[in-house]
């Protein structure tokens, strides 16, 4: 890589990598994983009260233990039909909402039971934050506003399909509104459909990627195209 700018994925779940990687294609800059940097079992702590405050949060977590530039995501989960105050609306405790660290299977059904006490399918979106890290005094974020949410809703299910995908464990009770099929089982064809019935969803994107770019350019120097 030119210039040998870096940045760290602030993840600890593998499966997450290939999508935060996936924003930098077009730049000049070398993505590593914690694995490259032999970190291991490091739990970035999400004390904060929004999806924002927990990214900026993680991102100087990764940046102490580090000490180098890091992306970091957070997302809290909103039921789109439910009242803000409601309690089961979980916001940013997606993997803490039943009050301590669920793994995968006790997550999946936890909210399998949600979308069940409200008869069965709850319209949902992932509110996005995202944080870019130079040193924990000059960062920036992206956070998608409602407006944004609206293009990127979904159904979450109280009926999970039998694909799961380490990591991603509501991926298994998330239907696409378009076509009507579990997330897990959608096909190429089916997401090509699906994005031409919700063009909006890529304007959301097309943003989300081009912040990250100008972002990333800004604080840390690198070259950038528009291939993405």
């Amino acid at each position: 890589m030119s210039g040998g700018k870096r940045i760290l994925m602030g993840t600890a779940n593998p499966s997450k990598l290939p999508y935060l990687r996936g924003y930098f294609d077009g730049t000049d800059i070398e993505c590593l994983s914690p694995a490259d940097l032999d970190i291991e079992s490091f739990d970035a702590p999400e004390n904060g009260k929004t999806a924002e405050e927990n990214a900026v949060e993680k991102a100087a977590a990764w940046y102490r233990l580090a000490k180098m530039p890091v992306f970091a995501l957070d997302a809290g989960l909103l039921f789109l039909e439910l009242p803000d105050d409601d309690p089961d609306q979980p916001g940013v405790h997606v993997r803490r909402a039943a009050g301590h660290a669920m793994d995968d299977e006790e997550m999946l059904w936890w909210f399998a039971d949600v979308a069940r006490r409200h008869g069965g399918r709850l319209r949902a979106a992932w509110q996005d934050s995202y944080c870019i890290m130079r040193t924990p005094d000059d960062f920036r974020t992206f956070t998608f506003t409602r407006r944004m949410l609206e293009p990127n809703a979904f159904i979450i299910t109280d009926t999970p399909c039998e694909e799961r995908l380490p990591g991603w464990p509501l991926n298994s009770i998330s239907i696409d509104i378009p076509t009507g099929k579990y997330w897990l089982r959608m096909t190429d064809a089916d997401r090509a459909f699906s994005k031409a019935r919700t063009p909006a969803k890529d304007g959301v994107r097309n943003d989300l990627a081009q912040w990250i770019r100008t972002t990333a350019a800004e604080l840390l120097g690198t070259e950038t195209n528009n291939r993405k």
